[in-house]
């Protein structure tokens, strides 16, 4: 039985579907998903019993408006789509990043403000359990005062051809810039980035940023899409934190189940698996419960995901004037 407010998916690409499945696996009512491909969005309709699919955020608003969203849609696509729900009184989780520019989150930042509706953005990691019990042990004091922290993320080749236009700063060290700003525990105030190209790529497939944050903390964040094409998507995540009386890390690079046949595979049991559950579940458990009121604090304040926009940003711009030294005010 279905049960909660009846929540909108808008995007029903790869994420958008496991947005669908993890709302369902918490026995809550996805009401309508909307998206300008017919077929996929009523296929997904479908699998899931979606009951209403339409093409636009405007004709969600004006046939179905629900009583929450996830917002999927591609980087660029957030500012409209979100502006257009938080207007209508719409609370939303807006996937990471925020947006894909500066402007672009600012401006969502503005209209949240404007409006007086919730707006969350979805940096899944910090619903991970692993991350967030290193978290915790860092709040606690087990490390003594946080030094530095330090991140690598590898992913395969494929995704150069998957998202051409998009900068890797802003596409997966997004998540990187946000653990270091969690783990730290104070903004980022200067960027320093170094990127690579390899031959057919518009893009880096190499970034590699040193970031100094307003209470002396360093972080290091390194980003590559260099794998084999079949390497699995998620199987090589390390993040280290280093503090006066210890070190604590999160390595994703052994993963729990590991099938090596005719291609290799590790399914994601941790964050976002395919059937619902895991990390992302978590994290749409909490956005419903600060719609409904049940919980008043955010885990992740939306100055957060705008502070990790601008981080992103200046990384990218960085790297691309050669490693000359970025500061955030």
């Amino acid at each position: 039985m279905s049960t909660g407010p009846r929540v909108a998916v808008i995007g029903t690409g790869a994420f958008g579907v496991r947005h669908v499945a993890a709302y369902r696996s918490l026995g809550v009512r996805v009401d309508a998903l909307v998206d300008p491909d017919a077929a996929t969005r009523d296929r997904v309709a479908a699998r899931y019993g979606v009951p209403h699919t339409v093409d636009t955020v405007a004709d969600l608003l004006a046939t179905a408006p629900p009583d929450a969203a996830s917002v999927c849609v591609p980087g660029p696509a957030h500012r409209p789509v979100a502006l257009a729900l938080l207007a209508a009184g719409i609370p939303v989780l807006v996937e990471k990043p925020l947006a894909a520019t500066v402007a672009d989150a600012t401006a969502i930042v503005a209209a949240a403000e404007q409006h007086g509706v919730l707006c969350v953005p979805g940096h899944i990691l910090r619903h991970s359990p692993a991350h967030r019990a290193l978290y915790d042990a860092v709040r606690a004091g087990q490390l003594g005062q946080v030094l530095a922290v330090s991140s690598r993320r590898d992913r395969p080749r494929t995704l150069t051809r998957l998202f051409p236009d998009e900068h890797p700063a802003l596409l997966t060290a997004v998540h990187d810039i946000d653990l270091a700003l969690w783990y730290a525990g104070s903004p980022v105030v200067e960027v320093r980035a170094a990127a690579r190209t390899r031959p057919g790529s518009v893009n880096p497939v190499l970034v590699w940023a040193e970031l100094r944050h307003a209470n002396g903390v360093v972080s290091s964040i390194r980003n590559s899409y260099l794998l084999p094409d079949d390497t699995p998507n998620h199987t090589s995540d390390l993040v280290e934190v280093y503090g006066t009386d210890g070190v604590g890390h999160v390595d994703l690079g052994h993963p729990t189940v590991l099938v090596q046949a005719g291609r290799t595979e590790a399914p994601d049991w941790l964050l976002s698996p395919a059937d619902g559950g895991g990390a992302l579940a978590a994290e749409l458990r909490h956005f419903l419960r600060l719609v409904d009121g049940t919980e008043s604090s955010p885990v992740v304040p939306l100055a957060d995901g705008l502070h990790v926009v601008r981080v992103a940003a200046a990384m990218a711009d960085s790297a691309t004037a050669d490693g000359a030294v970025r500061r955030l005010t």
